[in-house]
This record gives structure tokens, C-alpha cells and sequence, in this order.
């Protein structure tokens, strides 16, 4: 190892030394990749075998060059770094699970899920060695994933401030209102969805359907369906939001300042970048300099070498503003940006803690900011609460 490894580094890797399986709750930018290399190098020199073998798989592809980057960095040898839609398809095949001691799953909170990657909990149960990393493990102590990966080791986003390896940050909430046509709308689906709650209710149970139990609040039922989808829908593309969040582009930071700009849905994000072009030819900051709401989008359809262009050699120089969908919640690792707008916020605490993630890795004077563009007596006001609990403010 090449890194000086913080003190609870030391502590998480030690207990998870003497378990050999389990899961390390580690809160964003507190180094879990270089944890994770940590574990591999002690297990290397613990077990003497002629080739330890270790297989780390990831959620993106961006993911896998970050990780195999690290290990390099880092000194590791013998790691092969795949994608969970990879890992997946591979389920079956018991020889190529069986060629590897230990297996790392980061954002290990992805196997907590019913579906085909949740079977990967199998290989894991029987490899010699599994971890698991994350910061958002499932809130159901007999979640399989945690009976397979226990928790052996939580460090928290408290702690992290506290001891100046994660930034601290301020939320800040933008309110819009909803037009009338856009609130008139609102209503009626939000009617539908309390008749589709009740027993024996009107047709409208017929588009909106029962999808489960929430995993983070046990015994509470969640409802999807087209009605709950056209109504998130309506409220992440309110007009007022992409006039609010030109406005803000020019309030907030210095001109080459790195801003990330979150949604929920692709469209979102298209509509607000033609919002940003068609204010660029006549933007100028207060002192008269030119200024460009220059922007780019990346989303999980974005080529990768497209994808890698725009984040490695173009964010920062031809553009400023990365307006990201999905794929900007795990693994972007750009510690300098402390910048970040939410469109339309995230429902679950866990998707929420990965934008903020974004935010938190630690950099010298660094003091991160997210603003939150929100419609008022709407859903949103929730998910507004849910971020402030997520970042301690």
C-alpha cells in the first residue's frame, strides 16, 4: 500500500480481518476503494497462497476504471473489476465464481434488491472471503443481503465532518411554485393515487398498483404505476424550475466554477439545458464579463468513450455545468467540485445520499453547497426533508 491509511481505516479493516465476511458501512469520500485494497493486501500475506484472487465488482463502467485505477495506484495485483450487469450473467457459472478468494461488492446495497443481482449473494455466501462496501446499507436488519454480509463496521457522515475527512455542507432550498394548469393537474392525480389507497376504491386502482414494501420503512406499502409516474413526471419538468435554475446558474460560484445538475428523468435535464443555450448569447456577470451557461448532459445511454471525454478532458474547460441523470450518483469522484443543484430530488434517502456523495469528498478550504429546487405543497417538500436529515443540516 502506497496510502497512509486513516485511523477508522485501520479500525474497519481489522474487523473485517478477524470476520472474513461482512459488510463495511462507510459513509461517501471516506476512501472505501482504498479500504477495500487495504483488505486485499492483508489477506495476500495472511493466507501465503501462490496467486490470491480477487474479483470486484461495481455499479457503472465509469466504476471500473476508477476502482482498477486505484488498485494500480495502490500496488494491488490479481483483481479483476466487473460491472454488476456483468457479474449477473455470469450467476450461473460456479467455475468462475470458485476461481476467486475474495469477492468485493461495492455499493454492496445494490444486492439488498429482489432481482437477478440479489442472486449474487450465492457466490458470495460461498466464496473464503466477501465484502461488501457502502454507505447506504438496507434499514431491515433481516434484509438477505444483511444475513449473508452482515454490517461489521459504520462509520458515519457525522464522524466524517466532524474529523474533517468529508466537506461539510449547507443545503439550501430553492421553492417554486407550480403554474396553474401544472397545479390543476397535480390535484387530480394526487386524488386518483388516495382512491387507488382505498379498499374497494374507483378505477384509478387500475393505474396505480401495489409494487411492494418500502425497504427503508418496514411494513409501509409503496404504490408505482402510471398515475405516481405522471405525477413525479409532472412536478420534476414544472416550468418554474428551469427559470429558476438559470437564474441560479448566475448567483451562485465564479465562472469556472464545476456545477453538477440533478434529475430524475433525461427529458428534465434536456429541457433545462435548452433553457441554459438559449440564455448563454446574452449572459454577462455584474462586471460585464461575457459569460456562457455552457452545459453538458451524461446520462446512463451516453457512449462510454463519450462519457469519458466529457468528464476527464471537457468538464471544467468546455463546459461548466454536467446536467446528470442516474449515473452521476455512484463512483464520480471529482473532490474540487462543491457545487450541486437537485431538480427533482430522489425518493429514496439512499439515492439522495449518493448525489450529496458527490459533494462530500474533502478538499483543502473546501465548503460544499447544494441547492434544492423544490415545488412547494407538493411531494418534493418531503424529499426536501429527507435531505436535510441525510446531510445533518
Amino acid at each position: 500500500m502506497k496510502s497512509e491509511l486513516r485511523p477508522y481505516q485501520r479500525e474497519a479493516i481489522e474487523v473485517f480481518l478477524s470476520a472474513g465476511k461482512g459488510t463495511l458501512a462507510l459513509h461517501s469520500g471516506s476512501g472505501k476503494t482504498v479500504v477495500a485494497a487495504a483488505i486485499i493486501e492483508a489477506l495476500t500475506a495472511r493466507v501465503r497462497m501462490p496467486q490470491f484472487t480477487t474479483l470486484f465488482v461495481v455499479p457503472t463502467i465509469d466504476l471500473v476504471a476508477q476502482t482498477l485505477k486505484v488498485m494500480e495506484r495502490e500496488d494491488i495485483k490479481n483483481v479483476m473489476v466487473i460491472t454488476y450487469a456483468k457479474s449477473s450473467k455470469l450467476e450461473a457459472d460456479e467455475k468462475f465464481w470458485k476461481s476467486f478468494d475474495l469477492i468485493i461488492f461495492d455499493e454492496v446495497h445494490h444486492l439488498a434488491q429482489p432481482g437477478a443481482w440479489q442472486r449474487l449473494l450465492v457466490p458470495a455466501f460461498q466464496a473464503p472471503f466477501a465484502l461488501g462496501l457502502t454507505a447506504t446499507p438496507p434499514t431491515d436488519p433481516e434484509n438477505i443481503m444483511l444475513r449473508t454480509l452482515p454490517i461489521l463496521y459504520t462509520r458515519t457522515l457525522a464522524e466524517g465532518t466532524d474529523e474533517g475527512y468529508a466537506a461539510p455542507i449547507e443545503v439550501r432550498p430553492v421553492p417554486i411554485k407550480l403554474v396553474d394548469e401544472e397545479r390543476k393537474r397535480y390535484t387530480e392525480l394526487t386524488e386518483m393515487i388516495r382512491l387507488a389507497h382505498v379498499e374497494g376504491g374507483s378505477p384509478a386502482r387500475a393505474y396505480t398498483a401495489l409494487v411492494g414494501e418500502d425497504p427503508e420503512n418496514p411494513g409501509q406499502k409503496l404504490f408505482g404505476g402510471q398515475v405516481m409516474t405522471r405525477r413525479k413526471q409532472l412536478v420534476a419538468m414544472a416550468e418554474e424550475k428551469f427559470e429558476r435554475l438559470t437564474k441560479l446558474i448566475m448567483e451562485i460560484g465564479q465562472p469556472n466554477d464545476r456545477i453538477f445538475v440533478w434529475s430524475e428523468y433525461v427529458d428534465a435535464l434536456e429541457h433545462a439545458k435548452d433553457h441554459l443555450d438559449v440564455q448563454s448569447h446574452r449572459a454577462e456577470w455584474n462586471d460585464g464579463r461575457a459569460y456562457q451557461y455552457t452545459s453538458a448532459i451524461v446520462t446512463g445511454k451516453t457512449p462510454k468513450a463519450e462519457r469519458k471525454r466529457l468528464l476527464t478532458e471537457e468538464w471544467g474547460k468546455s463546459f461548466r455545468i454536467l446536467l446528470v441523470a442516474k449515473i452521476g450518483e455512484e463512483g464520480l469522484d471529482y473532490p474540487e467540485v462543491e457545487l450541486g443543484v437537485i431538480l427533482a430530488g430522489a425518493r429514496t434517502t439512499r439515492q439522495n445520499m449518493q448525489r450529496i456523495g458527490r459533494l462530500l469528498r474533502p478538499s483543502p478550504g473546501k465548503n460544499a453547497r447544494l441547492w434544492v429546487i423544490f415545488a412547494e405543497a407538493t411531494f418534493e417538500e418531503k424529499l426536501l426533508n429527507m435531505i436535510d436529515m441525510v446531510s445533518g443540516d
